[in-house]
């Protein structure tokens, strides 16, 4: 049987995508929120369907156990915020750069395959060229943009280092 973990799996995107993938027949999802930004009700229709964990990234035994064996993981786990960057630094450090490490290295020590990264555009800062591409150049212009992109660099960092497949999705507005 297929298992899926979602970190974040109670935010806007990541309870989509849970339900998307109970849509899609998957196996067993797994949903990891601290719920600091995510909101349970997000979870309530499929809550009978999902292995729900309230707990947080920042905490690698609290997710450690629920990342272990997963066919994939992604990692949706986030304090999404340029203003909440700027204005607590350590706390939106500790979520998007500890946070991140951890999820990396329980999916590394777990035997999971493959983690779809949840990157931002934010990497990209002020430019006004359009469209944006992959290859141009980040210029982070925030303590978040520049943390998303060290996870990018990280999850690159965790496939060569430890086989663990990395793919990073660059999220504009949503």
């Amino acid at each position: 049987m297929s298992k899926y973990v979602v970190t974040g799996g109670a935010g806007f995107i990541g309870s989509s995508l849970v339900r998307g993938l109970l849509s899609q027949g998957a196996g067993k999802v797994v949903v990891i929120d601290n719920l600091l930004t995510g909101h349970e009700e997000n979870l309530e229709e499929v809550r009978p369907s999902v292995e729900f964990h309230k707990a947080d990234i920042r905490r690698f035994d609290e997710i450690a156990a629920a990342i272990r064996g997963a066919d994939a993981v992604f990692d949706l786990a986030a304090i999404p915020s340029v203003p909440r960057s700027i204005s607590d630094p350590v706390l939106s450090h500790e979520v998007n750069i500890d946070g991140t490490f951890n999820v990396l290295r329980a999916c590394a020590e777990g035997g999971v395959r493959r983690v779809v990264y949840a990157a931002s555009s934010s990497a990209y800062g002020g430019s006004d060229v359009l469209p944006k591409v992959e290859s141009m150049l980040p210029d982070p212009k925030s303590p978040y943009a520049a943390q998303k992109l060290l996870g990018e660099y990280y999850a690159r960092v965790f496939h060569s280092c430890f086989g663990l497949e990395a793919v990073s999705l660059r999220f504009f507005n949503v």
